[in-house]
């Protein structure tokens, strides 16, 4: 079992002995609930695909709570729902994009995602140091699928323009790239980290990739039909 001071050890802030153990990276977490509502907005008002935009907007919004958790209140089993919360945000792009690329219905797209989702869920808790390793897998996946579709597509943005959600889904692509670079500089040890600072760049990775999830869902979940509305 991890102990208190284990968990969240390598994102660089001072774990504290407040009610809030890492207070700049719990807060930031936050960034995920506003993500996820937005998404879910977005599925009251879209023309199609209201349920996947549903269910990826309540996994967006689950990682506030994995957030509060791990970063937190650092309780037992927090680990777990952290790393579950992030890798349902990749495994349902991963899931989405295969199903779209088989023209597969709803239906099998959600029976698909949650019996995957279910065997992740097992993965870890039978083998919690594969996190990174599923993490890496899906990651690297869902980004390599999202530039070949966006290099798909460059003929037809010569030809119309770049619309809103094209230059959303390309938006992913940026956020993700900052994201990853302020985590990678903010972890222990890292030149940047300072574990004693309010600010934290581990908090900015919470905020990038949070952005990142709901430009997702706006350019590439529900894309206008034709895809060249800007609206």
């Amino acid at each position: 079992m991890t102990s208190v001071l284990g968990l969240a050890g390598s994102d660089c802030e001072r774990v504290s002995g407040g009610v809030l153990a890492q207070p700049v990276n719990t807060m930031s977490s936050a960034a995920f609930l506003v993500a996820g509502l937005w998404v879910l907005l977005l599925a009251v008002d879209a023309s199609g695909r209201r349920v996947e935009l549903a269910v990826f907007g309540i996994a967006v919004a689950s990682n506030a709570a994995g957030g509060l958790l791990f970063h937190g209140l650092q309780s037992s089993g927090a680990g777990w729902v952290h790393d579950e919360c992030i890798l349902s945000v990749l495994l349902f792009i991963v899931v989405f994009d295969v199903a779209r690329f088989l023209a597969r219905s709803t239906a099998w797209t959600m029976a698909t995602y949650a019996v995957s989702l279910a065997g992740v869920g097992v993965v870890l808790a039978w083998a919690p140091f594969t996190t990174d390793a599923l993490s890496g897998l899906l990651g690297v996946a869902a980004g390599a699928w999202e530039v070949g579709e966006y290099r798909h597509e460059l003929p037809v943005i010569r030809a119309e323009g770049l619309t809103a959600r094209r230059a959303a889904r390309l938006g992913v692509l940026v956020a993700l790239a900052l994201g990853a670079t302020a985590f990678l500089v903010g972890r222990t040890g890292a030149w940047l980290c300072s574990p004693e600072s309010v600010f934290q760049w581990h908090a900015v990775w919470h905020v990038l990739a949070a952005a990142a999830m709901g430009l997702y869902a706006y350019g590439a979940i529900e894309p206008h039909p034709g895809g060249t509305t800007t609206s």
